[in-house]
């Protein structure tokens, strides 16, 4: 008998049986399987079974549903493999069999209820937002699951962030040395070819790496001068982001954003968005730190 895995939120764990070949899965109870899921529309996904193979099609629902991080088109069938994560809303569901543990550690570092509230929007005059907000957190997700490679890992990372937030200009991801606390290496992605005297401001960072804490200038124009580094000024950044990468306590690293001589490159809201990538990327650095000898024992 076929069998629907829920990986994470209100119904984690939960295992559904069905022996129908065609069977609808939405938050309304007159579907053939309920969600309790806020953030799943009342009528939000088909599945059908063909020759023991599955097909499923997004109804139209308000948030979506996600396949290998990206947003399918709703009313078009798509045919899945048996353990793929696929995300309705903010629920993570494979059908068959059970997704990795890798998967379902990051779920578990991820709190999407930072970033959508209970009906799915982030914010309600930001609906698009909201939803590419989802996309983002899907695609990242994704990325750090399918390669070991944390450079490539986090050029994707800092692309996707990018095309999110249209105003920023450079996005940065730093990694510390844990023995030294020393920055040992830095990935960068530029809008523009155009060369800067520093990747970033090395006072916000250095602050975060210190305090631990995440930090965001929404417009440094609204701010006194006595309260910005030099490096900012020097740099003519007018908006600033930046979030630390911790395992447990420590903080391994930082992810940072910032608009050159735009302010408002991000709403205050974002920060949640960041903050939320930030502990699956941490994952995914720590991952990078193990030896292929203690890969194949793990």
């Amino acid at each position: 008998m076929p069998q629907i895995f829920i990986m994470n939120g209100p119904e984690k764990g939960r295992c559904i049986s069905f022996e129908e070949d065609t069977v609808v899965l939405g938050r309304a109870p007159e579907n053939d399987i309920q969600m309790k899921d806020k953030s799943v529309s009342r009528r939000h996904l088909r599945i059908e079974r063909r020759g023991g193979q599955y097909f499923i099609m997004d109804l139209g629902s308000k948030n979506g549903t996600f396949i290998d991080g990206a947003r399918i088109e709703p009313e078009t069938e798509y045919e899945v493999t048996e353990g793929i994560p696929i995300a309705l809303g903010r629920t993570f569901m494979s059908i068959g069999k059970s997704c990795e543990n890798e998967m379902l550690s990051v779920l578990d570092s991820v709190d999407l209820s930072k970033v959508l509230d209970e009906e799915g929007s982030l914010a309600k005059d930001r609906p698009l937002t909201a939803k590419k907000n989802m996309e983002l957190i899907h695609k990242v997700s994704h990325a750090l699951m399918q390669s070991v490679d944390v450079k490539d890992v986090f050029e994707k990372v800092l692309t996707y962030i990018m095309e999110l937030l249209q105003r920023v200009d450079r996005g940065v991801v730093i990694f510390v040395d844990r023995q030294t606390k020393e920055i040992s290496e830095v990935i960068s992605i530029l809008k523009s070819t155009k060369e800067y005297p520093k990747p970033f401001s090395r006072t916000i960072v250095d602050r975060v790496l210190r305090e631990g804490n995440p930090i965001s200038i929404v417009d440094t124009g609204s701010e006194g001068k006595e309260n910005l580094s030099e490096s900012i000024l020097s740099m003519e950044i007018r908006s600033v982001m930046c979030v630390p990468l911790k395992s447990g306590s420590e903080v391994i690293g930082a992810i940072y954003v910032d608009s050159l001589k735009r302010p408002h490159g991000f709403r205050k809201e974002d920060l949640d968005l960041l903050v939320a990538l930030s502990n699956p990327a941490a994952l995914a650095i720590q991952k990078s730190l193990i030896n292929p000898k203690e890969k194949e024992s793990v």
